[in-house]
C-alpha cells in the first residue's frame, strides 16, 4: 500500500509505476470494502434468519463440528495461495503442481476427518455430530481445489471479479440454500448443506473465471518451491487456529450444547464480520500489494503506516459502536432467544477489533516471508491464551463472559506484539506507531459517547428503532471525529485512496463536495513527515 504520490517521486518511470500500483490497491481496497459490506448484509440476513429457525443446540453441534473442520481447512488450504502471491517469479509448472497439491491434500483431508469424526464424538461426548463433522468434511475437496485460482487472482490484483466470486457464492450458499432448507425443516443439516454449496460455487466459479492449467507435475522440484513456503506458512495459521478455537473448545467441554450455542452466536455475530469478512478483505489486499514491493523498505514502511491507520480508524469505532449497543444488536440480529449472548458481545469485539488489525501486520512479515518471527507471535499468543483461560475457569460460574474476556485480552496482547514485531522489521518509531492509532482512539471514543447517548435518550423504545439510531448516530460521529481529527494526514490519506480508486468522481462533483465535508479541501491538508 504505497502512499507516495504520483509528483513524489525522483523518476518518471519509477512514479508512474508507484501511481499504478497505488491506484490498483486502491481500487483493490474499494472492491474489497464494496464486498465486505454486501457479506456483512447477507450474513445479518442469514443470520437473522436461521437463529430464528433454528435452536441453540444446532448451533453448538456446527460449533463442535467446525472444531474439527476449521482444523482440516489450514491443511487444506495448505498455504497455497498465499505462495502463489508471495513469490516473485512464478512458472507453468509451480501452477500446475500446486493446483495438483490442492486437490490431493483436500481429498486426504476428507478422508481423515471421515475415520475420526467418532472420536470427536466420544471427547465432545456428543455421538449426533459424527454425520455433521462428516458432512462438513466434503468441503475439503472444493477448498483444496479452489486454492490455485484464488491465489492467482489475489497475485494478478483481480479483486473486483475475487469480489464477485466471494459475494456471489455466499448468497447461493447461505441464503439461498441454507435458508432454504432450514425453512423446509431440515435443522442442522440445512447449516452443513450451507457450508459446503458456498465452498463448491467459489471452487467452480473460480476455475470458470481463471481456467488456470491443472495437469499434473510428474516431477518434485515444483511441488517443492510452492509447498515449502505454504507448509510454513501453514504452521503460523495453525497456531492462529488453535488460538481462536481454545475458547470453543474449552466452553464444549465445561457447558451444555445450549450454552456453547449461546457463546458460539455471540462470537459470530461480532468475530465474523470483524475477524473474518474485514480482516479477509483488508490483509488480501495488503498481502498481494506488500508482496509487490516487499523489497523496497521505504515503500513498505509508508504503506504500513498509511494501511494500519485507515484501518484502525474504521475497524475500532465499529468495535466500540458494537460494544455499546451489544443489547439492542443481539436483540435485533438474533431474536429474544439469545439473551444471554448480549454479556458476551462487547468482550468479542474487542477481541474481533485487536484480530482485524493483527491480520495486517501478519500480512507484511508474511509478505517478505520473515515467518519464523511470526510464528513466535503466535506461539506467544497461544501461551498467553491458554495461561489466562485456566486463571478464568475457576470463575465460569458467574458466566462465560469471563472466558470472553480472557480471548479479549489475549487478542489485544497479541496485536501488541505483532507491533512490536514490525517496528523491528521496518525501523518504525513509537512515535508513528502510536500517531498511526491516534486518530482511531479519538474516533472510537466520539462513536461510543454518540451511541451511548442515543441509548440513552431513547431508552423504553423498540430493539429495532433503537439500533437504527444507534447506528446513524455512530456514522455521524465517524464522520465528525475523522474531519476534526487532530492528527491531518488521516484525512489527506483518505483522499488520496478514494481519489486513487477513482470513487471521489470529477473535480466539483457532487460526491467530491461531500467528502470536502468529511475531509476537508486538498489544502487544508497539514504536511508531516512519513515513517
Amino acid at each position: 500500500m504505497d502512499t507516495s504520490r504520483p509528483d513524489a517521486g525522483d523518476g518518471a518511470p519509477a512514479v508512474a509505476g508507484r501511481a499504478s500500483l497505488t491506484g490498483r490497491a486502491a481500487s483493490g481496497l474499494s472492491w474489497s470494502a464494496l464486498s465486505t459490506v454486501a457479506l456483512v448484509v447477507a450474513n445479518l440476513a442469514f443470520t437473522a434468519t436461521v437463529s430464528r429457525l433454528l435452536g441453540p443446540t444446532a448451533f453448538g453441534l456446527m460449533a463442535i463440528a467446525n472444531l474439527v473442520v476449521l482444523f482440516g481447512q489450514y491443511f487444506a488450504r495448505m498455504g497455497l495461495a498465499s505462495a502463489l502471491v508471495q513469490k516473485p517469479d512464478l512458472s507453468d509448472e509451480e501452477i500446475r503442481a500446486a493446483s495438483t497439491a490442492g486437490a490431493v491434500v483436500g481429498l486426504v483431508c476428507l478422508g481423515l476427518v471421515w475415520l475420526l469424526a467418532p472420536a470427536v464424538a466420544g471427547l465432545f461426548h456428543a455421538p449426533e455430530v459424527v454425520p455433521v463433522v462428516r458432512g462438513l468434511g466434503v468441503s475439503f475437496v472444493f477448498v483444496g481445489w479452489s486454492m490455485t485460482g484464488l491465489g492467482l487472482l489475489r497475485r494478478e490484483l483481480r479483486f473486483r471479479a475475487l469480489s464477485m466470486i466471494t459475494v456471489g457464492s455466499y448468497v447461493a450458499g447461505y441464503l439461498v440454500i441454507g435458508v432454504g432448507l432450514a425453512l423446509l425443516g431440515a435443522g442442522v443439516w440445512s447449516l452443513v448443506a450451507a457450508t459446503v454449496s458456498a465452498t463448491m460455487v467459489q471452487a467452480v466459479w473460480q476455475f470458470a473465471v481463471l481456467r488456470h492449467p491443472v495437469r499434473p507435475v510428474l516431477h518434485w522440484p515444483p511441488y517443492r518451491t510452492v509447498c515449502s513456503y505454504g507448509t510454513r506458512l501453514s504452521l503460523a495459521h495453525v497456531l492462529d487456529y488453535i488460538g481462536s478455537n481454545l475458547d470453543t473448545f474449552t466452553v464444549a467441554r465445561i457447558a451444555s450444547t445450549a450454552m456453547l450455542g449461546q457463546y458460539s452466536r455471540a462470537y459470530y455475530i461480532v468475530v465474523q464480520p470483524l475477524g473474518y469478512y474485514l480482516s479477509a478483505a483488508l490483509s488480501n489486499v495488503a498481502f498481494a500489494t506488500f508482496s509487490r514491493v516487499q523489497q523496497d523498505a521505504a515503500r513498505l514502511r509508508r504503506g504500513y503506516f498509511s494501511v494500519t491507520s485507515l484501518a484502525a480508524v474504521l475497524v475500532v469505532p465499529m468495535c466500540a459502536g458494537m460494544a455499546v449497543a451489544a443489547p439492542d444488536l443481539v436483540a435485533v440480529v438474533l431474536g429474544p432467544q439469545w439473551g444471554q449472548a448480549a454479556v458476551l458481545v462487547p468482550w468479542f469485539a474487542l477481541a474481533g477489533g485487536c484480530h482485524a488489525l493483527s491480520q495486517l501486520s501478519q500480512s507484511l512479515v508474511e509478505a517478505r516471508a520473515d515467518l519464523n518471527r511470526s510464528v513466535v507471535v503466535q506461539v506467544g499468543y497461544l501461551l498467553v491464551l491458554a495461561a489466562l483461560i485456566l486463571v478464568a475457569l475457576p470463575f465460569t460460574a458467574h458466566g462465560l463472559w469471563v472466558i470472553a474476556a480472557a480471548v479479549a485480552a489475549a487478542e489485544l496482547l497479541r496485536y501488541l506484539g505483532y507491533l512490536g514485531l514490525v517496528r523491528r522489521v521496518l525501523g518504525l518509531s513509537a512515535s508513528w506507531m502510536w500517531r498511526a492509532h491516534v486518530p482511531a482512539l479519538f474516533a472510537g471514543g466520539g462513536v461510543a459517547l454518540a451511541v451511548a447517548a442515543v441509548g440513552w435518550w431513547l431508552a423504553g423504545s423498540p430493539s429495532i428503532v433503537l439500533l437504527v439510531s444507534e447506528i446513524v448516530a455512530a456514522a455521524l460521529a465517524l464522520a465528525l471525529s475523522v474531519r476534526v481529527c487532530p492528527v491531518p494526514s488521516i484525512r489527506a490519506d483518505l483522499r488520496y485512496r478514494l481519489a486513487a480508486a477513482e470513487l471521489l468522481g470529477p473535480p466539483r462533483s457532487r460526491r467530491r463536495r461531500a467528502a470536502a465535508l468529511v475531509l476537508g479541501r486538498p489544502d487544508e491538508a497539514v504536511g508531516e513527515e512519513r515513517p
